[in-house]
């Protein structure tokens, strides 16, 4: 897999993980159907977790529930290990 690959890849699907959180934080004020949290902790593990750490931040969504933060981080660790070893090999 080339690096360019891999960093368009990233670029994606972090913006996609950013959205996300953006619809998920306007459907929560709309009382409307909600991304489940398991789907943020895949997009996440996917390599996504970027996008939602800064969602949670620019959009104030979900940054006081502890176990959700421990799940992203939990991803970004395992995702970090991943991409790492695809862009260094």
């Amino acid at each position: 897999m080339g690096k360019d690959l891999v960093w368009t890849y990233l670029l994606l699907i972090n913006a996609g993980s950013f959205l996300l959180m953006g619809f998920d934080k306007l459907s929560a004020k709309v009382d409307y159907e909600r991304v489940p949290e398991m789907f943020f902790f895949l997009i996440s593990l996917a390599g996504g977790f970027v996008g939602v750490v800064v969602g949670m931040l620019v959009f104030h969504h979900k940054t006081s529930k502890t176990s959700f933060q421990l799940k992203i981080t939990a991803a970004a660790i395992l995702a970090a290990f991943i991409l790492g070893f695809l862009i260094l090999r």
